[in-house]
């Protein structure tokens, strides 16, 4: 059973990491998945970092969630 996992607002914004822990996986996974089109692209913040709204995140937590290819 997946835990639920709060995620943490910052400015307005959700990290890469947020969305990791809500699907338990490595940052370093969801950026590869973003980077092959599997997931939609993150916009930057002015470090260049990615960020989220929270509509985003819940899509791709979703996406994750119901399709195949992103099971371990």
């Amino acid at each position: 059973m997946a835990v639920e996992r709060k995620l943490k607002l910052r400015a307005g914004h959700y990290r890469v990491s947020d969305i990791a822990k809500q699907v338990d996986r490595s940052t370093m996974a969801v950026i590869r998945w973003e980077k092959e089109g599997l997931i939609p692209k993150a916009k930057r913040d002015s470090r260049g970092w990615r960020i989220y709204a929270k509509e985003q995140v819940d899509e791709i937590v979703k996406l994750v969630k119901e399709t195949k290819y992103f099971s371990k």
